[in-house]
């Protein structure tokens, strides 16, 4: 195995019960497990805390749910890299695949450093896959 890049999708699903939380949760035990690194966005942390505070918003996750989440998030084996220095490449590839800049931003990084990426937007890989072979989509992940 090698370093993983995974997007905020994935992470997300670390926390709560969605589609495909078992797999998520498996990249999170099986990559670090094998001495590599699990990297990320500096922005993902923003991001997934945002979808913990949405679920619990919607009251699918009590209040100690989504700060014991949080609280995980923060002590989850993370490696992350700046946003700021893919913002030229990223709003390439979105403006090319009509993406959203910060979904882009996960495929410039994993361009970027060479490694394989892992995402749970079907839609983002669907256009981007061809062209950054090394995005994969997280169902597909052993």
């Amino acid at each position: 195995m090698s370093d993983v890049v995974v997007d905020s999708s994935v992470v997300a699903k670390w926390f709560a019960p969605e589609p495909n939380s078992v797999k998520a949760r498996r990249l999170l035990k099986d990559v670090p497990a094998a001495g590599d690194r699990l990297v990320i966005l500096d922005l993902a942390f923003a991001e997934v805390a945002n979808a913990i505070w949405n679920k619990h918003r919607r009251k699918l996750m009590t209040r100690a749910e989504a700060e014991g989440s949080i609280a995980n998030l923060l002590n989850s084996p993370l490696h992350a890299e700046s946003a700021a220095r893919l913002l030229k490449s990223a709003f390439e590839i979105a403006v090319k695949y009509d993406r959203a800049v910060y979904d882009a931003m996960f495929v410039a990084l994993a361009h970027d450093l060479g490694i394989k990426g892992v995402t749970a937007d079907e839609p983002l890989y669907n256009t981007t896959h061809a062209d950054f072979p090394q995005i994969m989509l997280l169902r597909n992940w052993p």
